[in-house]
């Protein structure tokens, strides 16, 4: 299995960090979460195929999860690719049905929207096992565990749900969007993350979602969520890739 960090930034603009987007693959499967704005062209950056890329996941619908999936979808629509699959929380349909109003996208392509019962049931994309749990961010949506190794946990202030989820993860992605000592309802911070993830048991742990303001701060975030936990901490960046075995 491969992941790989597309965009680690916020809705706010940054020089070097796009959108949310990251890429699990597995043997011939290729799943993209999230996809937020300039996440099709980093996938060419990336030598991603993006004409295999026919489903995303989303973990909630804010714009900057969800801003270049008609791009996506009319990038492969011009390369004769017309179906495409987008999963996700409650509200997914009704942004489904904006986005692709552009270009007269729904009505051009296959397209499927899958929004998924609230709950934490378990769930299957192609030969992917899903594991979910809710988070706690201004928006419905949740954390998702991919075959019992890889837990991307979306935009969300820290909690027990999402930390069990990830507990027995090869790697974490959470984000840690502001610095300590700020105000942060639905996002998370590194003594509050560092807090929570105490007792769990991951060997990497994958900081993203940062805004602007974060990064002059970012190496300091992940030495503070290290004083808490055993795990490796480190900072993602656009175009992280870990290969698992």
């Amino acid at each position: 299995m491969r992941l790989t960090l597309l965009g680690t930034g916020s809705a706010l603009p940054s020089p070097t960090r796009l959108q949310t987007g990251a890429i699990v693959e597995r043997g011939g499967d290729t799943l993209l979460v999230d996809c937020g704005s300039g996440v099709t062209h980093r996938l060419a950056q990336a030598t991603i195929d993006y004409r295999e890329v026919d489903t995303v996941l989303l973990t909630h619908t804010h714009l900057d999860h969800v801003a270049d999936l008609p791009t996506l979808a009319k990038a492969r629509l011009l390369n004769g690719h017309e179906t495409f699959t987008v999963v996700g929380p409650q509200g997914t349909r009704d942004v489904c049905d904006a986005l692709f109003a552009v270009d007269e996208l729904a009505d051009r392509l296959n397209l499927t929207v899958r929004e998924l019962p609230e709950g934490t049931d378990p769930f299957a994309i192609d030969e992917f096992a899903i594991e979910r749990a809710p988070t706690d961010h201004s928006k419905p949506g949740y954390a998702y565990r991919f075959d019992e190794r890889v837990t991307i946990a979306g935009d969300t202030a820290p909690t027990e749900p999402v930390c069990s989820l990830a507990d027995g993860s090869a790697v974490l992605v959470h984000e840690c969007a502001y610095p300590d000592k700020t105000e942060s309802s639905g996002h998370s911070t590194p003594t509050a993350l560092g807090v929570s993830l105490a007792d769990v048991d991951v060997d990497h742990i994958l900081l993203t979602h940062l805004f602007p303001e974060t990064e002059p701060y970012a190496d300091e975030a992940a030495n503070t969520v290290s004083e808490y936990t055993d795990a490796t901490v480190s900072v993602a960046t656009d175009h992280t890739s870990v290969t698992l075995d």
